[in-house]
This record gives C-alpha cells, structure tokens and sequence, in this order.
C-alpha cells in the first residue's frame, strides 16, 4: 500500500515495476518528481516490453539497483487502481500521468474487453482522455504487436533526432531512402513523433523533409 507520508519523508525512492505494473509506476514517478525528490525506476527481472515505449519515462527504467533508497516501492504488488487513489488524495494528474493511468487501465481490463469493464471504467478513462492522456498512441501501441518496420523506422528517427528551445522542441528529419529502408509509413512516423512527446522537456516535436531542404511536413 502507497502512504504518501512515507513518500513526503523520504530523499531517495525506488520505484520496482514489471510489464504489468510499469504504468502505474510511471504515474507515480511523475507525481514524485514534482515533490522534487530523488527517484529510479527499476525493473529487476528483465527490460520491458516495447510496446510500452508510449508510456513516459520508458527510457528511465534500469535494471539494476544502482544507489541506496531510503523507500522502495514495490508496484508490481499494487493491485489497486491508483488513478482512484490519486482522486481520493486529491493529486492533480498532469498529461504525462494521465497517460500512463490511461495505459494502466488499457492494460488492466484487456483493451476494454475484460467481463469487468463497467460505466466506472468508462468514465474514469474519459476524465483521463480530458488530462490529455495520449490514448490514441497507447491504444496503438499497446493493443496492437510492434511491427519490425516501425523498429527499424524508431532506430533511424531517433538516431537523428535533435532538440531545440531548451529542449522543448524535439526534431526529426525523414527522408524516402529512410521509408524504404526501415519499410514503415509516414504513419509509422506519426507514431515515433507522439512518442517523443514524452521525453522530458518535450512540448513540440517538428518533423523536416531532408529530400526538400527540411521543409516542414507536421508540427505536433
């Protein structure tokens, strides 16, 4: 069970997650980084999933240890929604929180197929959907199996990528050579784009045609 006045004592958390419980976990790392402390993400078994790169902080978790905590968290063995905990303890749920909690309940209840899904779901997930959560890249991501070619297109994109504005523009340049080589779609790019809104800072992202001079193709 989450105390949050264990969590208010505390200089350095360690935050355990697994695939299931990644989401919640990533909700939770966002709300402790705002009380200005210090906190890892650990995922002690294996890496996670890729379709769970459209979750924010993917690309934080570790799997080792690294340094002492004086508090771990173990989410793989929260059972709870922690979205409706959030509500009771009265926390405010920014876009990259309402994201995860969206993926959370994705996941919970099976793409919304599980015998549980009932008006609570639904209403729960649209008051998440009105935070800003990312719902139509987790519901791709998630719900659907990682093509190949939109792994290849990611190394490529990534690889690439640059930032300006103090970090709050991030810059990707495709060219058909990269089409043709990684086998994806302009889609596919549309994917890795939502997908870099959840690297830290990010609050635009710019995509250039480097076969027209970095003439701009889609601002997000």
């Amino acid at each position: 069970m989450i105390l949050l006045k264990d969590i208010e004592k505390a200089n350095n958390i360690r935050i355990i997650t697994d695939d299931r419980s990644f989401a919640n976990a990533s909700a939770l790392y966002t709300h402790i980084l705002r009380l200005h402390k210090k906190v890892n993400l650990v995922s002690e078994n294996d890496t996670l999933k890729a379709s769970l790169s459209c979750i924010p902080w993917f690309d934080k978790v570790r799997l080792t240890s690294g340094s002492s905590a004086d508090l771990m968290i173990d989410m793989r063995l929260e059972k709870g929604s922690l979205y409706e905990f959030f509500k009771k303890e009265k926390i405010v749920v920014n876009k990259k929180m309402a994201t995860a909690l969206y993926a959370d309940y994705l996941q919970r209840y099976d793409s919304f197929l599980s015998d549980k899904v009932d008006g609570i779901v639904f209403a729960s997930v649209s008051e998440l959907i009105a935070y800003g959560a990312q719902y139509q890249l987790c519901n791709k991501m998630i719900m659907k199996s990682l093509s190949l070619s939109l792994i290849r297109l990611k190394s490529i994109l990534f690889k690439k990528m640059f930032f300006k504005e103090d970090a709050r523009l991030a810059i990707f340049e495709i060219s058909l050579d990269d089409l043709k080589l990684s086998g994806a779609s302009l889609e596919d790019v549309e994917v890795v784009m939502n997908e870099a809104l959840n690297i830290a800072h990010v609050e635009k992202v710019v995509l250039l045609d480097a076969d027209d001079e970095n003439k701009l193709l889609k601002l997000i």
